[in-house]
């Protein structure tokens, strides 16, 4: 199979020591993103917990079919062009207001070509009422991230992790409004909206100010002719993705009722809300991996195991946790969704897989391998569609649920191979077995201690957490390069007078 050409590479755009102290710095980006970014998901479990109750299974199933269909069409306003953005951002800095520039002109395009579809997609749901604020967040959204984006190719992040709590705080402050004047879907997609809205205004604020970007219109046939051809694997592995996750609430939505649709999917945005924990892990790496690759290529694969490791570890103990406590933390926050246990603890057995899988399109769209990954993605795409057209008539969102878990799997599977034959074999054993023991240490605590009640799980769960990170140590988990980058990282984070390196 024919593999994809990297883009022409500027002469002096990228210099050897670019490749210096990536690795602590990385991490350092990563744990206070990651800090932030667990405060801001306490946040929106609140505010799911208050749309959730305030609406009902039935009208809370309309609101997530709604938001899933913007999501759906949204995948084709970015045709690849963001990661490509990051990615070729970060090896050519001095070029990044033209390439934003060229994203930004191209987006309006796409826009106005998605709102008919956005309209077909809510109008054959039944929940046409609702077009206005989709069709507000689906272009909010895709904004934002894009200026988002700007701060991860240049490794900027400290503005993105301020960002990051007051963003959620807009969605929980309209979503007790909401509660309190018992509002419909529509006004908690505005709140949606108004979050979307407050992170581009923030963005467009901190990068004009700094004067990273100079936006205008621009629009390059030569650069677009090129992007595109690079950008096509990378659009159709991003909208293949995008498909995966979301396909499941319209086939469920077409064979079953939106009681269903509300059981589902207020299981499943725990389950997706975990999602930013490898998402945050691998956009921070990927721009890395990218510099590496043009720099320093004999420490990609290295980097990816290391990545990997680093996903398995925080993985599999929620998995553990998740799958012995699902019904027990649906009880804590509602009364309203008591099928939605059953969901949970069967996607919990999925989100180690889904940890691990982040590995996988952030190597190879670093290595400039986004066909390879295009692959992957169909793949995942085809089970996934074939697995829920089966299992969703028969046994509703609970069929689902397994579909999820059994793509997972498989594509982690796909992925591993895919890697293997393009870069070499990742040392999945040998990286995974001590959090394995420690997570099962860790998930005989908490089957011992079955608890029950709010203070009994709360308190259980953080002994469990405590146990794990103890077992970690004891077992040496990490090896002497990987506690050397450990050290840099707290060293210059309790040093801020350190130049980074």
């Amino acid at each position: 199979m024919q593999e994809d050409t990297p883009p022409p590479r500027s002469p002096g755009s990228v210099t050897p020591d670019l490749t210096s102290g990536l690795g602590s710095r990385a991490l350092r980006f990563t744990i206070l993103i990651l800090v932030a970014r667990i405060l801001s998901r306490l946040l929106a479990l609140v505010a799911v917990v208050a749309i959730g109750n305030a609406l009902g299974d039935s009208r809370f199933g309309q609101m997530q079919t709604a938001v899933t269909y913007t999501a759906l069409v949204g995948a084709i306003t970015d045709v690849g062009f963001t990661a490509l953005y990051v990615r070729e951002g970060a090896r050519e800095p001095h070029n990044l207001t033209r390439y934003f520039n060229n994203v930004a002109s191209i987006k309006l395009f796409l826009v106005a070509i998605s709102l008919p579809l956005l309209a077909l997609c809510l109008w054959s749901a039944g929940i046409e009422s609702l077009l206005l604020p989709s069709f507000a967040l689906l272009v909010l959204s895709g904004y934002s991230l894009l200026l988002r984006s700007t701060l991860y190719a240049l490794q900027r992040l400290n503005f993105e992790i301020a960002e990051i709590i007051p963003e959620t705080a807009v969605i929980l402050a309209m979503a007790l409004v909401g509660a309190h004047i018992h509002a419909g879907p529509g006004f908690f997609l505005w709140a949606y909206v108004a979050s979307s809205g407050f992170a581009t205004v923030y963005f467009i604020v901190v990068l004009l100010g700094k004067r990273i970007l100079t936006p205008r219109w621009q629009l390059e046939p030569a650069l677009f002719r090129q992007w595109i051809r690079a950008g096509i694997p990378l659009a159709i592995t991003y909208l293949l993705t995008t498909v995966y996750f979301k396909v499941d609430v319209p086939i469920l939505q077409h064979f079953r009722s939106y009681n269903e649709v509300g059981w589902y999917t207020f299981a499943y945005r725990p389950f997706e809300a975990l999602l930013f924990i490898p998402a945050t892990l691998r956009t921070v790496i990927f721009p890395v991996l990218s510099i590496y690759y043009r720099n320093a290529p004999n420490r990609v694969l290295a980097s990816a195991d290391k990545l990997f490791k680093g996903l398995a570890i925080m993985g599999w103990p929620i998995t553990v946790g998740l799958f012995l406590l699902a019904q027990q933390f649906i009880d804590l926050v509602t009364t309203k969704f008591p099928h939605s246990g059953a969901s949970l603890r069967i996607l919990a057995l999925a989100v180690v897989f889904m940890f691990v899988d982040n590995t996988f399109p952030a190597v190879l769209n670093a290595i400039d391998r986004q066909k390879s990954y295009a692959y992957v993605a169909l793949s995942g795409l085809v089970v996934n569609f074939g697995l829920n057209l089966i299992l969703i008539p028969r046994f509703g969102y609970l069929g689902a649920s397994w579909a999820t878990v059994a793509t997972e799997v498989g594509l982690v599977v796909a992925g591993w191979l895919t890697l293997r034959r393009v870069l070499g074999p990742l040392h999945v054993v040998r990286s995974c077995w001590k959090p394995f023991v420690a997570g099962v240490v860790m998930g005989a605590f908490i089957w011992l201690c079955n608890p029950h009640g709010r203070l009994a799980v709360l308190a259980v769960t953080g002994a469990a957490a405590v146990i794990y990170a103890v077992m970690l140590v004891v077992l040496r988990t990490a090896d002497e390069e990987e506690r050397s980058i450990i050290r840099r990282t707290l060293a210059r984070h309790s040093s801020p007078g350190t130049p980074p390196g």
